[in-house]
């Protein structure tokens, strides 16, 4: 039974995740009873539920699933490749460059359309990787180098960031909300702007797990293995770069979901990285889903942004993680 427990857990999130998405288009400024909603999800026609849920509310829960499993897959690929538990993309950089580089083209462009903030924050994460990595690099990457590479690029680009909003708020007000992390108002065009990259990301990451797994037995047993550590260590920081830069460009900055569920992914199914990233992958999902969820039903009409809620649900649980774990 306990070796058949990682893939009753992957099905029955892989469920979990799939439910959800009724559940999610049902409620809103008019909210469409779930059979109903499942009804014109299966049969699309025009009636005006099936409108609001195709045009409005199924693209904006299905970016709220790729920005989960992005975000989940990247803070586990950074906690293997650091081995530290503390890592996640918003913790070592990558979040708060994109943020920044795309405050900052608000700053210089105060009429930049809000369309063009994906780019720029796709920029900032990329940056934000390398400066990391060439901080960090020293002869090679070791762990703790590059841990504290990525605090101190992160503490870098809040504190510009903080800088900006104080100085220049009246030409930057469109990105606030933006810095929140949201799926407010967010399109098919976001869904294929972050899919193909969600796809590669994810599909390569799984297909990479065994020398994940190598990679945690340490350098020196990783290497008589055949694997090459420096190597497997920037490519991952690669796909961490594409699968957070895309989801923080998508959707703004949000915390604790790439460093809470690593945490409980290994909780539940132990170190094997074959199992923990779907998992972490289906669980990024699910939280995402339903912090988009609360938020936009506990004070309606008033919506809080998402990035408040995974704060306010992942904090305390991760606290909790720390005191049980002794990390």
């Amino acid at each position: 039974m306990q070796n058949k427990k990682p893939a009753i857990l992957l099905i029955m999130f892989l469920l979990a995740t799939i439910l959800l998405i009724p559940l999610s288009v049902e409620f809103g400024d008019i909210k469409i009873p779930f059979m109903k909603s499942f009804q014109a999800l299966i049969h699309p026609n025009d009636s005006v539920e099936s409108i609001i849920i195709w045009e409005y509310r199924l693209p904006r829960t299905l970016i709220g699933v790729f920005v989960g499993m992005n975000l989940a897959i990247a803070g586990t690929l950074l906690q293997a490749v650091t081995q530290n538990p503390l890592a996640a993309p918003n913790i070592i950089g990558i979040t708060a460059g994109a943020s920044f580089i795309a405050v900052l083209s608000m700053f210089f462009i105060p009429s930049l359309p809000i369309a063009y903030l994906p780019l720029a924050a796709f920029v900032g994460s990329a940056i934000a990787g390398v400066l990391v990595y060439l901080v960090a690099w020293k002869n090679g990457i070791s762990k703790e180098r590059f841990a504290l590479a990525g605090i101190a690029i992160d503490a870098l680009f809040q504190a510009a960031t903080t800088g900006m909003i104080v100085f220049a708020s009246k030409k930057i007000e469109a990105s606030i909300v933006w810095l929140a992390g949201s799926f407010w108002g967010r399109g098919w065009e976001h869904v294929m702007m972050i899919l193909p990259w969600s796809i590669i990301g994810i599909i390569i990451t799984i297909m990479m797990s065994a020398r994940i797994n190598a990679i945690q037995l340490g350098d020196d047993i990783a290497t008589s293995l055949g694997v090459s550590v420096q190597r497997s260590r920037i490519f991952l920081l690669i796909i961490t770069v594409v699968l957070a830069g895309s989801a923080v460009a998508v959707s703004g900055p949000i915390g604790f979901i790439g460093l809470v569920i690593p945490h409980l992914s290994r909780l539940l199914v132990g170190n094997d990285h074959r199992w923990v990233l779907p998992i972490s992958a289906l669980l990024g999902a699910i939280l995402a889903i339903v912090s988009d969820l609360i938020g936009r039903t506990i004070l309606a009409p008033i919506e809080i942004p998402v990035g408040v809620v995974t704060a306010l649900i992942g904090a305390p649980y991760f606290l909790y993680l720390l005191k049980k774990s002794r990390l």
